[in-house]
C-alpha cells in the first residue's frame, strides 16, 4: 500500500494495490443479498453444492395475521398488467369498469416504491460489478458498464428466474458473465472447503447452554473468532 505524495497535512489514504484479490467462498448459499454482496469482489468460488440466486427485493406482507415475503416484481407486475388490460380493453371498446375497480385497489404509493426498490436492486449490483468485478475483464469503460447491466438484468430477470428461491450454480453464474472459479467435488481446495464449513455448522449449533446457541460475529486472518451467546 502507498499514500499520494501530496496530502497537505491531511489524514493519508491508504491506495491498495488492484493486485491484491478479494474472493468470496460460497461453500453451500449466498442468495439475494448475499449474491449481491459477491457481486463486489474479484472472484467467487464455487462448488457443486454453491448457490446464489435472483436479487429481486422482497418485501414483509401480512395475510391472515401471517407474515409471507413478497417479491417487489408481484406489486408491479399486477400494476402493469391492469394498465395493459384496460388499455387493451378501450381499444376494442370494450367494458373496463371491473379492471378500473382493480386498478383502484391497488396501492399506488406502494407499487411506486417497490419500482424504486427494484431500480435500487439493480443500481447497486451494475455499481459493484463495474467498481470491482469486471474491471480486470473489461478495460473499456463502455463495454464494461453495458456487460455490468446485462448481468445486473438476468440477476432479476423473471423470465430466467421465475421465483426468488431459483437457484444459480456455478455453471449458470459463469455463463452469466460473473467471475467464477469453479471447483470439481473432488478438487482438494473444495474438500477443505466443505470439511470446514461442515465443521462450522456443526460447532455453531452445539448449545452452550440449554436452550441458547452461538453466533459467530466475526473471524479474521489470525485464526482470531468472536463467538457470542444468543436466547432462544
Amino acid at each position: 500500500m502507498s499514500c499520494g505524495s501530496d496530502t497537505r497535512g491531511q489524514a493519508c489514504i491508504p491506495e491498495i494495490s488492484r493486485n491484491r484479490k478479494l474472493r468470496v467462498i460460497v461453500p453451500n448459499v449466498a442468495k439475494s443479498a448475499a449474491t449481491i454482496l459477491s457481486l463486489g469482489t474479484d472472484e467467487i468460488i464455487m462448488g457443486y453444492t454453491s448457490e446464489l440466486g435472483p436479487i429481486d427485493p422482497q418485501v414483509p406482507i401480512t395475510i391472515s395475521g401471517i407474515t409471507q415475503w413478497v417479491s417487489a416484481f408481484a406489486f408491479v407486475e399486477a400494476r402493469d398488467k391492469l394498465m395493459e388490460q384496460i388499455a387493451e380493453a378501450t381499444k376494442k371498446k370494450q367494458p373496463t369498469v371491473g379492471l378500473l375497480t382493480q386498478l383502484a385497489g391497488l396501492n399506488i404509493p406502494f407499487t411506486d416504491e417497490m419500482e424504486n426498490q427494484i431500480g435500487f436492486a439493480k443500481k447497486t449490483a451494475v455499481t459493484l460489478l463495474n467498481k470491482y468485478m469486471l474491471v480486470p475483464v473489461h478495460k473499456n469503460v463502455a463495454t464494461r458498464k453495458k456487460n455490468a447491466e446485462a448481468i445486473a438484468q438476468k440477476l432479476l430477470s423473471k423470465e430466467l428466474f421465475p421465483v426468488h428461491g431459483h437457484y444459480i450454480n456455478g455453471k449458470a453464474a459463469k455463463d452469466m458473465g460473473l467471475q467464477v472459479e469453479l471447483l470439481d467435488k473432488d478438487d482438494p481446495l473444495w474438500m477443505l472447503i466443505w470439511d470446514y464449513y461442515i465443521r462450522c455448522e456443526v460447532q455453531m449449533n452445539l448449545a452452550l447452554q440449554p436452550g441458547y446457541i452461538k453466533t459467530k460475529l466475526f473471524e479474521s486472518g489470525n485464526q482470531i473468532s468472536l463467538v457470542t451467546q444468543d436466547t432462544p
